[in-house]
């Protein structure tokens, strides 16, 4: 199939289980994003900070280089000090990485608001993830191996364009961090926590039990937004 002229019309002719009609793949990195005053500064990993002495790290949604450059500066690498790493992943919408990018599912008419899954679990909001997956290789199919992507610019305009894709450049979050343990000490674990509001108690169970049967010394690593208040989480349990 011919690509359509306007992006309009592909938007409005979605029809996967989850990349459904008037539905956007909006890119998860975007110029209001960063943090300037963060020190050190990690390519691909916005807004890195540490919780002073406390073994307690934060980021926002990194590429999967970035993911790679966090473990690396910690000392996760097989090769290097062998700190184990514990990443919890807190977010609550469908995400899914595209030629190393994180893209996240949005209302077209609502690009810069978050699909709210209040209550949702792991394995439902993976099983989502996984559906994503392949309604971005199933319509990429009917557009010469393209999808249809959303940036957005520095003046907070939305751009439209058409990233190249093939089987393996597209990963959900869970294949990203399983390939990872090939290379790095990193136990990964996802707890999906709506943004801008405060964790269940479940939320911290769950953390602390990972945390019980991996050990202390285990770095914690938030994996949020490109907001603050869900790293506040990691440091309540130290």
């Amino acid at each position: 199939m011919s690509i359509p002229k306007e992006p309009e019309q592909v938007i409005k002719q979605r029809d996967g289980s989850v990349l459904g009609k008037k539905t956007i793949l909006k890119s998860d990195h975007f110029p209001g994003c960063h943090n300037k005053r963060l020190v050190p500064h990690i390519d691909g990993a916005p807004n890195y900070r540490k919780a002073n002495s406390l073994p307690v790290h934060g980021v926002a949604i990194p590429t999967i280089d970035g993911i790679r450059n966090v473990l690396k500066h910690i000392g996760a690498h097989m090769n290097g000090e062998q700190i184990r790493v514990l990443w919890i992943n807190l977010r609550e919408e469908p995400v899914v990485y595209i030629n190393s990018r994180p893209f996240v599912l949005r209302d077209v008419e609502q690009p810069f608001s978050n699909l709210e899954y209040t209550g949702i679990n792991r394995a439902r909001l993976e099983q989502m993830e996984d559906r994503l997956k392949e309604d971005v290789l199933m319509e990429a199919a009917r557009y010469g191996n393209k999808i249809l992507v959303t940036d957005e610019l520095p003046d907070g305009q939305m751009v439209d364009q058409w990233e190249p894709v093939s089987h393996d450049s597209v990963k959900t979050p869970l294949q990203v961090y399983e390939e990872l343990t090939h290379q790095y000490l990193v136990d990964y674990e996802r707890v999906p926590i709506t943004d801008e509001k405060s964790p269940k108690e479940q939320d911290f169970d769950i953390a602390c039990s990972v945390l019980y049967v991996l050990g202390r010394a285990t770095f914690f690593l938030p994996d949020a937004s490109c907001h603050f208040p869900k790293s506040h989480m990691a440091c309540t349990l130290f």
